[in-house]
């Protein structure tokens, strides 16, 4: 399609319609991972200063619209692995780099400390994305097409 298509055919549209199309659409298994990764890597960083609940706020947001763009079930639990170990490995390779500037003991019982919280973190960030996905996929299942 071309661009100045694709603009007339916006312009003829509501405002709600194209959200609507854009929140509640649907896409293939790649598309559904992008979004996942997409929202749930910003959000992640955007709102992780909020206490407690900070962090775990995207891969919800993420998994669920990306397991209704995934379409089912099975779809989106396939779709949320590879945005969940990318998130996993970039984390691992912050904390990577982080241990390898400790070369005093002390900061290195501290940044092991550290990374033990931020194991847990992604541990519970992965769980709550692949239920938020799964839940997303089933939601978008009983709809039907």
């Amino acid at each position: 399609m071309q661009p100045r298509k694709a603009i007339n055919n916006l312009q003829q549209v509501e405002p709600r319609q194209v959200a609507e199309r854009l929140l509640h659409g649907r896409s293939s298994i790649i598309g559904a991972m992008a979004w996942m990764f997409g929202l749930s890597f910003v959000l992640t960083f955007v709102l992780g200063w909020i206490p407690v609940i900070g962090p775990f706020i995207g891969p919800v947001i993420g998994g669920y619209f990306g397991g209704r763009r995934a379409g089912t079930s099975r779809r989106a639990l396939i779709a949320a692995v590879l945005p969940a170990v990318l998130l996993s490995l970039m984390i691992f390779g912050i904390g990577a780099i982080a241990a390898s500037l400790a070369s005093e003991p002390i900061l290195g019982a501290i940044a092991a400390i550290i990374a033990t919280a931020i194991w847990v973190i992604v541990i519970i960030h992965n769980m709550l994305l692949f239920l938020s996905a799964l839940i997303g996929g089933l939601v978008r299942q009983v709809e039907g097409p």
